[in-house]
């Protein structure tokens, strides 16, 4: 009995920090750290050069570059919201599966008995107050802890939220970041990189 109770608290952690298996390549770990000049920079023509002919671009149908462009405002680049999502998606470390790499890691770590519409996953620094403000007492500092909404969120700066070992509160919501946030995937076409999507929603 010992030793299921461990392997399902392996499966399901409360815990889920990021883990980066793309460290393994070398050639994606040259081609991240490229993107990631690029995001800094904002160039747009660099960005689009490693961006598929049929990049998928929403879950709503938009696909290729054209819709890429529009979606994400690229026609002016300088107030685009890409380069923030896009440049935090990689610094939550990245899985790779059958030559498919994804970014953030959250998404492919978390267990399949949580729903992922309901967690969220705490980012450092993160405090779980009983109230939505944060001049009520912490009950907790967070730190990747996995958190279970408890109730719909309004919208509002704040949810509320339940720990694994019970205790609710409520955090930040700029704080918890949902595992099927944006994420993108990269696959290699003709030995170099390109990114194939990015997307959030399940």
């Amino acid at each position: 009995m010992l030793m299921l109770v461990l392997a399902v608290a392996a499966l399901d952690p409360a815990r889920l920090p990021p883990i980066d298996q793309c460290a393994t390549d070398r050639s994606f770990v040259a081609f991240r750290a490229a993107l990631q000049r690029t995001i800094a920079q904002r160039d747009v023509a660099a960005l689009l050069k490693v961006v598929a002919d049929d990049v998928e671009a929403s879950l709503g149908g938009h696909a290729g570059k054209a819709d890429f462009i529009a979606l994400w405002g690229l026609q002016r680049p300088r107030s685009s919201k890409l380069w923030s999502e896009l440049g935090s998606a990689l610094r939550i470390g990245c899985t790779l599966r059958a030559g498919v790499a994804t970014a953030p890691s959250m998404a492919d770590q978390l267990s399949g008995e949580r729903d992922a519409f309901e967690t969220r996953i705490a980012l450092p620094g993160a405090v779980l107050p009983k109230g939505p403000s944060e001049r009520r007492p912490a009950i907790a500092s967070l730190d990747w802890d996995v958190l279970t909404l408890d109730g719909p969120s309004d919208g509002g700066s704040w949810i509320k939220v339940t720990l694994d070992d019970g205790r609710g509160g409520y955090v930040r919501d700029a704080m918890a970041r949902s595992p099927i946030d944006y994420r993108a995937w990269f696959h290699k076409r003709r030995g170099h990189w390109q990114m194939a999507g990015f997307l959030a929603g399940d």
